[in-house]
């Protein structure tokens, strides 16, 4: 089963996203089973496809809206009679762009500040788990809400942190490495795999 976020902005996700047992819960998505690679592909294919991308200062092709790609997998142990499941979380986050460089106006400019104000929580988040804070600001976005469950304990997460090397892009390409340095500070636990017992094997 494949879960797509393939445009919400910070402004809907707010209007959209509930807790539901420590999980978020997000209406109006699309869930598809999927039973091979190929039907994946397409599916990626088409989440990047409906991806908003406009034009700004600093890029042509900027995106201005974070894609969340949620996969989820199901196991079954038939001679133990145990069943487990499992998500990926695939994520591209939208890059921060100052609003001077960019010369971004009307929607592109609320766009960008709804970008910026959501990674910066982010940076939030990443900074209190590095220090080992006893409180997690993970409700402060709705990004970071969502970002609860790949970083908040029983998973493994990998981040890719990408910089312009441009001169003209030095501060933040130094910005980026310093949250890239803080990244790599974190602990946040071991996976853990949950088991259940079939209703066979309880019976």
């Amino acid at each position: 089963e494949v879960k797509m976020v393939n445009h919400l902005t910070e402004k809907q996700l707010k209007k959209n996203a509930i807790t539901d047992n420590s999980d978020i819960f997000i209406s109006n998505l699309t869930l598809v089973e999927v039973d091979n690679c190929n039907k994946l592909k397409e599916l990626l294919t088409v989440a990047d496809r409906n991806r908003t991308v406009a034009s700004t200062k600093c890029n042509e092709n900027s995106s201005r809206s974070h894609s969340v790609f949620r996969l989820k997998l199901n196991g079954k142990n038939n001679a133990l009679g145990e069943t487990c499941e499992a998500f990926v979380n695939l994520i591209d986050l939208a890059g921060s762009e100052r609003l001077d460089k960019s010369e971004a106006e009307g929607e592109r400019m609320k766009e960008t500040q709804f970008i910026n104000k959501s990674l910066h929580c982010l940076k939030s988040v990443i900074t209190s788990l590095a220090q080992k804070e006893s409180h997690i600001p993970f409700r402060n976005s709705k990004l970071t809400h969502i970002l609860q469950s790949s970083l908040g304990g029983n998973c493994k997460t990998l981040m890719f942190v990408n910089i312009a090397p441009l001169e003209d892009s030095f501060q933040e390409s130094l910005s980026s490495l310093r949250f890239a340095t803080n990244v790599n500070k974190c602990y946040i636990g071991i996976a853990k795999q949950k088991k259940t017992a079939s209703n066979k094997e309880s019976n």
